[in-house]
C-alpha cells in the first residue's frame, strides 16, 4: 500500500474565516500564517508545529448557516490525547476559553470531551479506551 504521513491539514468552510482562525488561534496557541481572497473567496490558514487549520468561505456559503453533522460531509473531528490527565487539561482549556462543552464522557470506546466551534462544527479532545 502506497504511505502517508497522517492528515497534511484540515479546512473547515466557515461563515467568517477570520473569527474562526481567532478562535482556534486561542484555544490551540497557533498562528496565522496567511490570510488571502482568491478566486474562490476569504482563506486563512493557522498552524502550529503539529497542527495546520484552513478556513475558507465560498461564494455560496450562507452568512447564517450553521455546522450540522447529519449532512453529508464532517461529522466530527477528533484530537487524540495521551492520557486522562491530558483530557482534563484541556478541559480546564476549555473552560479557561469559555468554550461550552459535554465534561468528560466515558464509554466503551474511551473518554470523551465534546465541544463546538462559532460556527458549531462538532469537535472532541479523544482518549482511546485501549489507551485509557
Amino acid at each position: 500500500m502506497p504511505e502517508t504521513r497522517g492528515i497534511g491539514h484540515i479546512t473547515l468552510t466557515v461563515t467568517d474565516v477570520k473569527r474562526s482562525a481567532e478562535f482556534y488561534n486561542r484555544l490551540f496557541d497557533t498562528q496565522t500564517v496567511l490570510d488571502v481572497a482568491d478566486e474562490v473567496g476569504p482563506f486563512v490558514a493557522v498552524a502550529s508545529p503539529v497542527l495546520v487549520l484552513g478556513f475558507r468561505t465560498h461564494p455560496t456559503t450562507n452568512q447564517a448557516d450553521a455546522f450540522d453533522p447529519g449532512r453529508v460531509g464532517l461529522d466530527h473531528v477528533a484530537f487524540h490525547v495521551p492520557d486522562r490527565a491530558g483530557l482534563e487539561a484541556w478541559e480546564s482549556r476549555l473552560d479557561e476559553q469559555e468554550v461550552a462543552h459535554s465534561g468528560i464522557v466515558e464509554d466503551q470506546s474511551g473518554l470523551h470531551l465534546n465541544f463546538k466551534d462559532p460556527d458549531n462544527i462538532a469537535l472532541e479532545f479523544y482518549l482511546p479506551a485501549a489507551q485509557g
